[in-house]
């Protein structure tokens, strides 16, 4: 049985467009923006940001809150009565959370409870409460393609298991494998993270094999529910492997004879699980399991392709990008159109876009479509990879690859047939704009397709066959492909995206003007030319800073930092950027300076203060910044923060109190040491500032005092000072116990304390002596030393011994003593030894004090 045909592909436009917008795809095409910075991610699209829910998650954490609030001022046996219905309130909104993280991550960024007051909660309830985290593992991304509601997922595989990641905004275009830092909030088993570029950083970067052979293992699986086999394993070896029209030969020709695959199929395997079901990882482990019990070498293969009769999964395919092994899920469908698509996301290739600006080539606003670009395998068809694709695969313009010409002066140029496997050039190359704070360039790539091989449905393309095919991609940005429509007036249709013979394409935001010559069998003429850059405004990018909810007190003040970028091209002047602010009613809000004037391209910055009414309620709070172009008052650049006003009861508490050094010290008597005493606030947010007077406890005869004999503290504000303490000149040897304690001054029942240890010692005595008072030539002579501490013998003591001859000769010889203070140096004197007395020193050194004696004897 052949496979299941998957539905037709859309290719009205107009369809698309709807479709584009339902998904709320739509945004601004700036001149200095990527389309790939400027695209929706399908992920993003797929995900319903329901207001109700978040405004719900709002209500439950400041329900959570107040009960937080209460528990931590009650005595140990209102909390515990307490407990049972803050573990109830913890447990609803966990519930609420945890859904909310997959459709929403923004909003749980914004309501997600601050550190302090979850490092306060029982344990049991910790559990049930989100945590700001940073995790290091392997990041890992899939693609599931659907005709509605395509996404990516992305995964992070860590020591301790596998954490879903949910962006809020701009997911990371990694490849699987990469190993990452991502920091966001977690919550059992999944992070909400605020964009690839804030919250992801990249330990170690893979990169996929994309030449030579190829190993795939092809495992036909079906489920213990519905064991039915529909293509035998020699149709499915002719789609991967053997048949003219194999995926292996689809690559082996978009490489230009460099990739191919070769390998096996294995299977059918009925295996424990319902087709009811949709767990993709569980079906490639069994399945994998079913292949390794069969006799396969799982390891031989750098490509595995899970093939499957239609499950509950919604999805024709799905796919690892990149990977070692890369992993493929074919739901049903086996054909090229998707064993080639999904293997192309092994391979580490995203999508292959169209950007639809409307009636306009490009535009102020423009829609990039997923799966939009008709003339790529990873578009809609199975057709050639475009050049950008290419290039970043390595099959064009890396070693013996075809070129890619750079065009960076006004001329004429030549390409060659895109399809064909010679070694001319097969696309050119324009610079467009440059990311002015990443470095990474967008480009134009220009290609001539022919209808030849597995491009052949193109044969009758008149449009496609008659010109120039024009796609943008940016460097740094794998997701980044976007196909343009030079005829957007003529059709509805993406089948006729050529720039023709006779057209011509002009950028005036970069000067480059594209006019196509000619085009036939064997290639084609374009003329590039470049000319004089254009003004083109743009809405100014606004952030601020912090941009994480402030949890405070009503009446405070946060003060944050506004920066602005002029998006403008670089043909225009220096804008003037007015800042205005809106905040709820009762609150002030105020800018260092109400403008900037910036350049194109530069950024300027002004601090922001906001104040909350005394008066407020709690609840979370939105305060917006908008800056306008003074001259282009049509240009405005929006951005806003949160802030969680919480009416917070003081609950007083112990300081707690540390002094460093902490080690103990040995010192001589009547010496003075000098520590730092730190005190640290450990009152509740809610109360006010306090003062901490500090005192010592020290030993009788000894003196202890501080540089300031008290310190003033927010709460969780810490403040030191110094505190020198002096033993008596006299004192005894042995260790002493010095006490500091911090009172809080207007409720002296909260005190803190530390204490640490001088150990008073005195220099040690040291008694040298020799076996014999005096020694001829080659005889052993052997010197003892007694090192004691006060009437006791000292072990461990380090001992130099110098010995000193006649002539001023010396030499030394350093041991240790044993358990009875005694340290023993041996010597052998030599025949011709001058005679005369020589001279011994031992000195020993215990705890940093330093004793010595001496002695002689006579060499004959």
């Amino acid at each position: 049985m052949g496979p299941q045909p998957i539905p037709q592909a859309v290719s009205l436009r107009f369809y698309v467009r709807l479709l584009s917008l339902l998904l709320g795809l739509s945004f601004s095409l700036t001149p200095s923006a990527s389309p790939a910075q400027l695209a929706s991610s399908d992920a993003v699209a797929a995900e319903e940001r329901g207001p109700s829910n978040a405004h719900a998650a709002e209500r439950l954490t400041k329900r959570l809150h107040a009960l937080i609030t209460q528990y931590r001022a009650a005595d140990p046996v209102a909390q515990a009565r307490l407990l049972p219905e803050l573990l109830k309130e913890a447990a609803t909104r966990h519930q609420h959370v945890r859904a909310l993280i997959e459709t929403d991550p923004g909003a749980v960024l914004r309501i997600a409870l601050p550190g302090r007051l979850r490092a306060g909660l029982p344990p049991e309830v910790q559990v049930l409460v989100e945590e700001e985290t940073e995790e290091e593992g392997t990041f890992e991304v899939l693609h599931e393609d659907r005709d509605v509601g395509s996404r990516y997922r992305y995964f992070l595989k860590t020591a301790a298991g596998r954490l879903t990641l949910h962006f809020a905004a701009d997911p990371p275009a990694l490849q699987t494998g990469t190993r990452v830092r991502a920091h966001g909030v977690r919550l059992s088993g999944a992070m909400a993270l605020k964009s690839g570029g804030t919250s992801v950083t990249t330990v170690t970067i893979v990169r996929p094999s994309t030449f030579g052979e190829q190993k795939a293992l092809v495992i036909l699986v079906n489920f213990q529910d519905s064991p039915i086999e529909p293509y035998t394993s020699a149709y499915a070896a002719g789609v991967v492997f053997t048949d003219s029209n194999s995926a292996s030969n689809f690559y082996r020709e978009n490489s230009y004879q460099q990739t191919w695959l070769a390998g096996d199929v294995v299977g059918w395997f009925t295996i424990a699980q319902d087709s009811t079901i949709c767990d993709f990882f569980t079906t490639a482990s069994l399945a994998d399991q079913a292949a390794t019990a069969a006799g396969a070498n799982l390891a031989a293969y750098s490509r595995h392709v899970y093939v499957f009769p239609q499950n509950a999964c919604g999805w024709w395919g799905q796919g690892t990008v990149g990977g070692n092994p890369a992993q493929a899920w074919i739901n049903g469908s086996l054909q090229l159109r998707v064993v080639g698509h999904e293997l192309g996301h092994n391979f580490g290739l995203y999508h292959s876009h169209a950007l639809d600006c409307g009636n306009t080539t490009l535009g102020q606003r423009c829609t990039s479509i997923e799966y939009g670009d008709m003339l790529d395998i990873m578009g809609n068809s199975s057709d050639h990879i475009n050049a950008f694709q290419k290039e970043r695969l390595g099959w064009l313009n890396y070693a013996a690859s075809p070129p890619v010409t750079i065009v960076d002066r006004s001329g004429t140029y030549w390409l060659d047939v895109y399809e064909s496997a010679s070694a001319s050039q097969k696309a050119l190359k324009i610079l467009k704009s440059t990311d002015r704070k990443t470095g990474a360039k967008t480009w134009y790539y220009l290609e001539t397709r022919r209808g030849t091989g597995f491009d052949s449905d193109l044969a009758a393309a008149s449009n496609v066959l008659s010109g120039f095919v024009v796609h943008l991609g940016t460097d740094l940005d794998a997701n980044s492909s976007n196909i343009l429509d030079m005829t957007p007036d003529n059709t509805s249709s993406w089948y006729d995206p050529a720039l023709v013979v006779g057209k011509t394409f002009t950028d005036s935001v970069v000067g480059v003007t594209l006019f196509a010559i000619s085009a036939d069998a064997s290639g084609g003429t374009v003329n590039v030319s470049f000319g004089s850059v254009s003004c083109v405004n743009a809405n100014p990018t606004v952030t601020v800073w912090p941009s994480a909810t402030q949890w405070v007190q009503p009446g405070a003040t946060v003060t944050y930092t506004v920066t602005v970028t002029n998006t403008d091209s670089s043909g225009c002047s220096t804008s003037s950027f007015t800042l205005q602010a809106s905040a709820p009613a009762g609150w002030l809000a105020g800018f260092g300076s109400s403008s900037v004037t910036l350049n194109p391209g530069a950024s300027g910055s002004t601090s922001f203060t906001v104040t909350a009414p005394a008066t407020a309620a709690d609840g979370f709070y939105t305060i917006g910044v908008n800056a306008t172009n003074s001259a282009n008052p049509s240009f405005v650049g929006l951005a806003s923060v949160t802030e969680s006003l919480v009416t917070s009861p003081c609950v007083s508490a112990n300081p707690i109190v540390a002094l460093s050094p902490s080690a103990t010290q040995f010192v001589q008597s009547g010496a003075t040491v000098t520590y730092t005493v730190t005190v640290t606030n450990t009152d509740s947010s809610g109360c006010s500032t306090s003062s901490f007077t500090l005192q010592a406890s020290a030993p009788a005869g000894w003196l202890a005092g501080f540089g300031s004999s008290s310190v003033t503290l927010n709460p969780g504000a810490s403040g030191s000072t110094p505190f020198t303490v002096t033993s008596p000149a006299s004192g005894a040897g042995g260790s002493y116990t010095i006490g500091v304690t911090a009172t809080n001054s207007a409720n002296p029942s909260f005190v803190g304390s530390a204490s640490v240890t001088e150990s008073l010692v005195t220099s040690p005595s040291v008694t040298v002596t020799t076996d014999q008072a005096s020694y001829t030539g080659f005889q052993w002579v052997t010197v003892s030393a007694t090192v004691m501490a006060g009437q006791s013998p000292t072990p461990n003591a380090s001992v130099t011994f110098t010995i000193t001859k006649p002539n001023q000769a010396v030499f030394t010889g350093t041991t240790t003593t044993g358990a009875n203070g005694l340290a023993v140096f041996r010597f052998r004197l030599k025949p011709k030894d001058i005679t005369g007395q020589w001279l011994v020193q031992a000195t020993a050194t215990v705890n940093g004090l330093s004793g010595s004696g001496t002695t002689s004897f006579m060499v004959q």
